[in-house]
């Protein structure tokens, strides 16, 4: 059983296995352009005169307005497939327009001859502008309705208004969809705008997002990934998702994570141009069957993905606005991200082109993926933008964050992440920075190399200066945590700086706060011994009776303990924490003189224990030369310093 559905397969596979054969993988090779205009100016028939296919279904035909996304492709002269986005026209479906434009490769823009340049032409234009960076192609269609003197007059306005919006130089042609006058040469030119080198090359360099796959690329991890168009259930073949795919292969069996939710599903079944197939290839448009959740749980803006760490589910989202405006304020919008749109609260980050978004429900998004922000329940686009952050940050970090992120150049890609977060925190993964290690963008950046990570240079030497300085105080014991907070960086790198302070034997760890000056660290023993120590720690004057309280290898481990000075034997089976042992030391001898005289009441009233405990302490301090029985008594021999 195949799925029903109306579909396109597409290209750009990055090098990924070739799972196609050289036949398939020529035929498969396709781009998908979205058409984008005013209401009623002849979209959906234009797409018919050069497919064949009705994308308008059937309540839209008698309405005469398309309300939803419609789908249809055709084949050029190469025989490379051409998908088609149908997008709505009227302001009132402007968000089932911005969700058919994330993933496109060239957008169509329609204009009427006889009604010419409109509103929602206008409108359209500038989501396109801020949603992807595809290159225009203006079609002027019911040239026949006109004469020519019009279409030159409407041709100038065309090509001046997109230049003043996009910064592009369209190509503009006329046309008939009635007449069919000029249809296979508007065919023609938009395989020639596809395959043109130029823009290719223009489009790399811009991060163009079908050249949202341009983006991906540069984290050097093959992330395919489809925003969800719709989702519904088909007899004898269960959940189906449509949309399009972007970077990397699908192939049937694949695992995948439905975010933002994080949900794994099995593709149990792939269509493209209406052909069940095996394996496909970004950019496609393409039915998905899939196994391991309800239809009724996945909505519109849901992303497929292999890649979950790239494609992130979030509710605040730091942007970094295309052009900075003054008269921007804060308010509630509404957000478009992939398919998704949403409510959020925007808020106007003071002396930058950035604005932080905190929405209401969790979307999926990348780090330089385009967004459009929306007036709400309004048509009017309000600002468009790039994600520049979407992971949870310290609130201390804020200031240098947005510093960082307003110095971005104007178009960024991965690399930039990496630094900002290698800037950020001073700390990196090796499998993070493998993929942008040879970039130009990080290779200002002076780092030291440990096991697992990248550490900024100076970022590391400054907070070893300000650690060693803190403990130089006198009886300086300051806690990792304590670190975090006074020098204000992450842990893990608090902890990275530590452990090279340790290694060169300036700082150790004792009663897990760190000192100064060589000695051994407890961090350095083995998970059950540190678990070990910690229990006789909680016991404190009770300590712990080996004999009774210990078994297997605990009563090894407590005797390697006090080897190391960790613990005390008192006798032949308690166990005092080092550090308690040596306080009631100095508790009993306080205010003593050598050669006094020290009762069993006294050592009782002074270390506050009970006999049972009492006269095991004054028989350890007498093996540790601190007194000497003297028939019931002890004899002080040295006092503490």
């Amino acid at each position: 059983m195949t799925l029903q559905t109306d579909s396109h397969a597409t290209h750009h596979s990055h090098g990924q296995a070739n799972a196609l054969t050289q036949a398939e993988q020529n035929s498969s090779l396709s781009s998908v352009v979205a058409l984008a205009g005013h209401v009623d100016h002849g979209k959906t028939a234009l797409i018919y005169a050069m497919t064949g296919i009705m994308t308008a279904r059937k309540a839209e035909q008698e309405c005469g307005m398309t309300q939803n996304l419609g789908f249809a492709h055709f084949k050029d002269a190469k025989d490379h497939q051409i998908g088609i986005i149908d997008v709505p026209g009227h302001e009132r479906y402007i968000r089932n327009m911005v969700a058919g434009l994330w993933s496109i490769d060239l957008v169509l823009l329609v204009v009427a001859a006889n009604e010419g340049w409109m509103p929602m032409t206008q409108a359209h234009l500038e989501v396109v502008n801020a949603m992807s960076h595809a290159k225009v192609l203006v079609c002027i269609t019911k040239s026949d309705l006109v004469d020519k003197r019009r279409l030159s007059e409407l041709e100038d306005e065309c090509l001046q208004r997109v230049m003043d919006t996009c910064e592009q130089i369209p190509n503009v042609i006329c046309v008939s969809a009635h007449s069919g006058d000029n249809i296979n040469e508007l065919k023609q030119l938009i395989s020639d705008e596809l395959n043109d080198d130029s823009i290719v090359s223009a489009a790399q360099e811009a991060g163009a997002e079908s050249a949202a796959e341009q983006a991906l690329s540069a984290t050097g991890i093959q992330s395919c990934h489809l925003y969800v168009d719709r989702s519904f259930s088909i007899s004898g073949i269960g959940t189906v998702v449509t949309g399009s795919l972007v970077g990397g292969e699908l192939s049937v069996g694949d695992k995948l994570h439905l975010m933002p939710s994080n949900q794994v599903v099995k593709v149990r079944n792939l269509q493209a141009y209406n052909k069940s197939v095996e394996h496909v290839a970004g950019t496609s448009r393409v039915a998905v069957g899939i196994k391991g959740v309800n239809f009724k749980l996945i909505h519109r803006g849901d992303c497929l993905t292999n890649e979950p760490q790239v494609h992130q589910g979030t509710q605040e989202i730091i942007l970094r606005l295309n052009k900075r405006t003054d008269k921007l304020r804060n308010c509630q919008l509404e957000v478009a991200i992939g398919s998704w749109n949403g409510i959020a609260q925007m808020i106007k980050i003071t002396d930058t082109q950035l604005v932080r978004l905190k929405l209401k429900a969790p979307v999926t998004c990348y780090f330089g993926q385009s967004v459009a922000l929306i007036q709400q329940g309004g048509s009017r686009l309000i600002a468009g933008g790039r994600i520049a952050w979407l992971t949870p940050i310290m609130r201390w970090q804020r200031r240098q964050l947005y510093h960082l992120l307003n110095q971005l150049p104007q178009e960024f890609s991965s690399p930039y992440q990496t630094k900002v977060q290698l800037q950020l925190n001073g700390v990196l993964e090796k499998q993070q920075f493998a993929c942008v290690k040879g970039s130009d963008v990080v290779s200002d950046l002076k780092l030291i190399e440990t096991d697992k990570h990248y550490l900024l240079t100076s970022l590391v030497e400054e907070a070893e200066q300000k650690i060693l300085m803190l403990l130089a105080e006198p009886a300086a014991a300051i806690t990792s945590a304590e670190f975090v907070s006074r020098l204000k960086l992450s842990p893990v790198t608090i902890d990275l700086v530590l452990q090279r302070l340790k290694a060169q034997e300036k700082v150790h760890l004792s009663f897990d706060t760190w000192v100064a000056e060589q000695g051994m660290s407890e961090d350095d023993l083995c998970p059950a011994s540190q678990s070990l120590l910690a229990k006789v720690r909680d016991a404190e004057r009770a300590g712990i009776a080996a004999d009774k309280q210990l078994v297997g290898n605990d009563k090894k481990l407590i005797k390697n303990l006090a080897r190391l000075k960790y613990v005390t034997l008192l006798d032949d089976h308690i166990y005092y924490d080092t550090q308690l042992y040596n306080q009631l030391v100095e508790d009993v001898l306080s205010g003593c003189e050598k050669l006094d005289l020290l009762s069993m009441a006294q050592i009782k009233d002074r270390s506050h224990l009970s006999r049972k405990y009492a006269i095991p302490l004054a028989n350890r301090m007498e093996r540790d030369g601190w007194v000497r029985r003297q028939e019931n008594d002890r004899l002080v021999l040295k006092l503490v310093s």
